[in-house]
């Protein structure tokens, strides 16, 4: 017998999402949806829609998300054995739930797959990693913002199965509603939770999120400092909270501390690009362009990609050919330089400094060819 597939999501006003996420949720056998007081008409909608097994309006208050999340389970109806969590703002990949159904079997208590949280103007996903909101019963929802699943009975085993890119959620935030809310959860989440480095690293990057940088330095620095930050399980806290001292310290030209920041990243993990990509910016405007090349080079022959949240949005599609095109336009290798820039506008064609900087080399390459090559452009044959 089949195993049944329930998508359970909370909303509040976001009736512009509704068509297209239950166009790619349609694929469950059930559809939960805990409306937490919409005033437009995202309830109404939901509600006419046959394809939503329940829609139920209750508001949360004081308002949490975990709170918000576990009461939505409770719509969930009893045969339904996998549970899958989304936001309205998110779509599958069609053949998702057949892929569920395939890999799912008795030992099964929650699913990893791939999630998309941005998108480039061109649609490219960005900022991707593996994410973690399917599950059986077992769990319940933890943390008043950014909340996270963990197991009901602290002694439960958990049995995941990674089925990598098989299952691709992405994300498409409304980034017109307002987040300020979240500073005040976040306070209450360190406050609950004041020996979680997880969630002090969380409130950190809130203040950098509003542009407080110094603040934010110092409460990443704090994070650093926090004795749970180097056990095994919160080894991406660490990684984490190292780059983001070292890239906002970078922020400030204090290259002295970002450089000593980003050697200890790499002290901990030689493998991920970011740290050798900002040391090489850094050394590109210190105009140590050998140095800056050394480091490129590092990070494009060492490193792998690891699909989680300490990667940068765009480790692996064009911040090295962007760092490479100005290390080779300083060394004298103009060929090359056009050619990485060329790639990053393909990436981010309406980039103000990409297109500064493109018309810079090909100004160059201009002034370096030769009166015979000259004549050929006029006819239209050298491309450059």
């Amino acid at each position: 017998m089949s195993r049944k597939i329930c998508v359970y999501a909370i909303c509040k006003n976001e009736e512009k999402f509704v068509d297209k996420w239950l166009n790619s949720m349609q694929e469950a056998d059930y559809i939960c949806v805990l409306d937490t007081g919409s005033t437009d008409g995202t309830y109404k909608k939901l509600k006419a829609d046959k394809r939503v097994t329940v829609v139920k309006k209750q508001a949360v208050k004081p308002w949490r998300f975990d709170v918000a999340r576990n009461e939505s389970m409770k719509l969930i109806p009893e045969d339904a054995e996998i549970l899958v969590c989304t936001d309205l703002d998110e779509v599958f990949e069609p053949g998702w739930a057949n892929v569920l159904k395939q890999v799912w079997d008795n030992n099964t208590t929650r699913v990893h797959y791939t999630y998309a949280w941005s998108h480039s103007k061109l649609g490219e996903p960005q900022d991707i990693f593996k994410y973690d909101k399917i599950h059986t019963r077992d769990y319940h929802w933890v943390y008043p913002v950014h909340e996270v699943l963990l197991p009901i009975d602290s002694n439960f085993e958990e049995s995941a199965v990674d089925v990598g890119q098989a299952i691709y959620l992405h994300h498409y935030p409304d980034n017109s509603k307002p987040r300020g809310y979240y500073f005040d959860l976040l306070e209450l989440s360190v406050k609950e939770n004041p020996d979680d480095c997880h969630v002090r690293m969380l409130y950190a990057r809130e203040f950098l999120v509003k542009g407080e940088t110094q603040r934010g330095l110092d409460e990443f620095l704090k994070v650093l400092g926090m004795p749970d930050v180097n056990q095994p399980t919160k080894r991406l806290v660490l990684l984490n909270s190292l780059l983001q001292v070292a890239l906002t310290y970078n922020q400030l030209q204090n290259y002295d501390e970002a450089i000593w920041y980003c050697q200890e990243f790499i002290k901990e993990d030689p493998t991920y690009r970011e740290p050798y990509f900002l040391l090489a910016e850094m050394y590109n405007n210190m105009k140590m362009y050998t140095l800056a090349e050394a480091c490129t080079t590092t990070a494009e022959k060492y490193c792998t990609h690891k699909y989680n949240w300490v990667e940068r949005a765009n480790t692996w599609s064009w911040w090295g050919n962007d760092i490479k095109s100005v290390t080779e336009y300083y060394l004298g290798h103009l060929d090359k330089a056009i050619e990485d820039i060329e790639v990053c506008l393909q990436h981010d064609p309406d980039n103000i400094r990409l297109l500064k900087n493109a018309n810079l080399f090909y100004k160059e390459k201009l002034n370096r060819i030769s009166p015979k090559e000259e004549s050929k452009i006029e006819q239209g044959v050298l491309q450059i």
